[in-house]
């Protein structure tokens, strides 16, 4: 801890501004939650479970790390 006569830190770049969380309850958190259903009903995951949404991502996670390093090998091994 510095002492109070001590030189406040400066600030690098641009200033974030961070976006508040809404409330529970409220109208904006409701909106929020309509959004991102809305977004899962684009995708054809509207209707599915936590556990499908959990596998997919998963699934979908592995399949970009393997393009990911299957690119890698290629590079190398070239």
């Amino acid at each position: 801890m510095g002492s109070n006569k001590s030189k406040p830190r400066k600030k690098h770049g641009k200033p974030v501004h961070a976006q508040h969380i809404p409330k529970v309850g409220t109208p904006a958190e409701r909106e929020q939650h309509g959004e991102r259903d809305a977004v899962l009903d684009n995708m054809g995951l509207g209707g599915a479970s936590n556990t499908t949404r959990t596998v997919l991502g998963i699934g979908l996670v592995v399949v970009v790390l393997g393009g990911i390093f299957g690119l890698l090998l290629l590079t190398v091994f070239r």
